[in-house]
């Protein structure tokens, strides 16, 4: 059994290796069956999207035909059990996952082996270790292994940067909330890269409802905390800034690790329609967009 998290993974790394576009992985799909649309189908290759079992297999069945047909030597993109790998008739494309800096992308680089200031808040981070190097299942270290992303990523290297202040006004105007906010998710604190409104410090991990969306496997509403057996009792409602309502979407890194979130929230309870989740899903993409385009290759 793969993970869904690191069968994404190696979607999107086949992907980037193999040189192949989205539109063909899903003219791919939907050939096969494939029922999603572009939007989830194009959301899912670039991390941002989750999908069921069957549909993450035919989009592997996808992408492995195209590196069949094209003659690439990119390794293939995995499938959810053993059993599907098989039948699929594509299992000799398939690298075995390993931590092992020769094995399957994750160790192209190492670590920055120093611990990090983020710029303007402070904010010390621990210093992190690149993980095992003996061959150990990848799936053993995941959390060390998006934090890696995390720091590869450059996010936390600077302070405030404009062209993401800029998404955080639009997406808060959007809305009409009080607050919007990028934040990133690192060892045992919430890091705001961007705030628009009075709502969104740094906080300690377990105070962090990005750190819930981070590990969500979709966009993370809540309409009314008060009115929320999960979230009533959270001292964000109960005290402080007094949140409502929250809605919040992952955030990934090319390599689909999931490192923070874009947010909007409010101190009064509010609607949050379908048609709302996927604006946030699309200013989430931008906001992606900003963080590829400056990260560390």
């Amino acid at each position: 059994m793969t993970d869904a998290y690191l069968q994404q993974w190696t979607a999107l790394e086949a992907v980037r290796v193999a040189g192949l576009r989205s539109e063909q992985v899903l003219a791919g799909y939907t050939a096969l069956g494939g029922s999603h649309d572009v939007f989830d189908v194009t959301g899912y290759l670039r991390g941002l999207t989750r999908l069921p079992a069957q549909d993450r297999n035919l989009i592997a069945d996808a992408i492995n035909e195209l590196i069949d047909a094209t003659g690439s030597m990119a390794d293939g993109a995995h499938y959810s059990t053993d059993e599907a790998a098989f039948a699929s008739g594509f299992e000799e494309y398939l690298r075995p996952l390993t931590t092992n800096p020769d094995g399957y992308g994750f160790d192209r680089r190492a670590l920055r082996p120093d611990a990090q200031t983020v710029g303007g808040t402070g904010t010390q981070l621990a210093r992190t270790s690149s993980g095992p190097r003996d061959g150990t299942d990848i799936t053993d270290n995941a959390e060390v292994r998006r934090l890696q992303a995390l720091y590869l990523s450059g996010m936390l290297d600077f302070g405030a940067e404009e062209r993401f202040d800029a998404l955080t006004v639009r997406t808060r105007d959007r809305f009409g909330v009080s607050s919007s906010s990028i934040a990133f998710i690192a060892e045992d604190r919430q890091v705001i890269k961007s705030l628009a409104g009075p709502i969104g410090q740094d906080l300690p991990l377990e105070l962090s409802l990005c750190a819930v969306t981070v590990k969500a496997e979709r966009t993370l509403v809540i309409p009314d905390a008060t009115r929320d057996p999960l979230y009533r009792d959270h001292p964000l409602v109960t005290g402080g800034p007094k949140v409502r309502m929250y809605a919040g979407h992952p955030l990934s890194t090319m390599d689909g690790w999931r490192i923070g979130s874009l947010c909007v929230m409010d101190d009064r309870p509010r609607r949050f329609t379908e048609e709302d989740a996927a604006d946030l899903r699309t200013l989430a993409r931008l906001v992606q967009d900003e963080m590829w385009r400056g990260s560390i290759s």
